[in-house]
């Protein structure tokens, strides 16, 4: 009676289902992407056919990942649901820890093979490729400030004052825009004295580990900016959940750069 009542559930069309078309788009994205960001290189103009692959990938990605961001979930239910260790806890939670972890495994990578390069080729005699510290310290007091900030956002939303959230929040998404600035102004110092990506192994890890955290503090952003508009709109004083789930993006992305300053600008 069982079997035969799953494959009349089956056969409903309008069953939910963990199928998702997203996760292989966002892969197609990412590959035209880096397809044509291969295609930068120094004192190299990148042909049409770079740039249109590192638009379309960039389009696609985006727009994979909004899909994604929208697409509704339907956890299972049942008596089988009962082995999920995480049955208690929403699935937005879960789902915001389950990134974090492949998120620590990505960088974990990136940040290990910078410290297997540096062993392999002397860790005495490998000097940091930016040449002054205090464009990293100044974005690290950035980022940290920002960290506070969001808490900030969270303890106005359980207090019911939309415009301390709304405050809270212009204020993180400042301090991010001033990182990046700061980010941005340090990369051009670099480049104008002739470091580049593909100069030598040094810069590639530099440009290539704080370039993905770049990225992740942008993808707060974006982020950071929406929340702001549904703040202005009075959202998160009855149920402030969501910014209990971005805090903990933010202050994982706050904790990678610690990990990141001292080793390409102190060690």
């Amino acid at each position: 009676m069982e079997v035969k009542l799953l494959m009349s559930d089956h056969s409903n069309p309008h069953i939910e289902t963990h199928a998702s078309i997203w996760p292989f788009c966002i892969s197609v994205g990412v590959l035209f992407f880096l397809i044509g960001l291969s295609g930068f290189s120094q004192g190299n103009s990148p042909t049409t056919i770079y740039y249109a692959c590192f638009l379309i990938g960039l389009i696609v990605f985006s727009g994979s990942m909004i899909g994604l961001g929208a697409q509704k979930f339907a956890g299972p239910e049942g008596g089988f649901g009962e082995a999920w260790p995480f049955q208690n806890i929403e699935n937005m939670k879960t789902g915001v820890w389950i990134f974090l972890a492949s998120d620590v495994v990505l960088f974990g990578a990136f940040i290990g093979s910078a410290i297997f390069i540096r062993v392999a080729y002397g860790w005495t005699s490998w000097t940091p490729i930016p040449d002054d510290v205090i464009p990293g310290l100044m974005n690290t007091y950035l980022l940290l400030t920002s960290s506070f900030t969001v808490i900030l956002a969270l303890v106005a939303a359980e207090r019911k004052n939309r415009y301390g959230v709304v405050v809270s929040l212009i204020t993180t998404l400042l301090l991010g825009i001033g990182f990046l600035i700061n980010k941005g102004i340090e990369w051009n110092h670099l480049f104008q004295h002739g470091y580049w990506l593909s100069t030598n192994v040094k810069t590639s890890t530099f440009f290539l580990t704080t370039g993905l955290h770049a990225a992740h503090v942008i993808g707060g952003l974006i982020i950071c900016i929406w929340l702001i508009g549904r703040a202005w709109n009075g959202a998160y004083l009855e149920d402030n959940r969501v910014l209990e789930y971005f805090g903990l993006y933010w202050h994982f992305v706050d904790i990678v750069w610690l990990f990141l300053f001292p080793l390409f600008y102190i060690l």
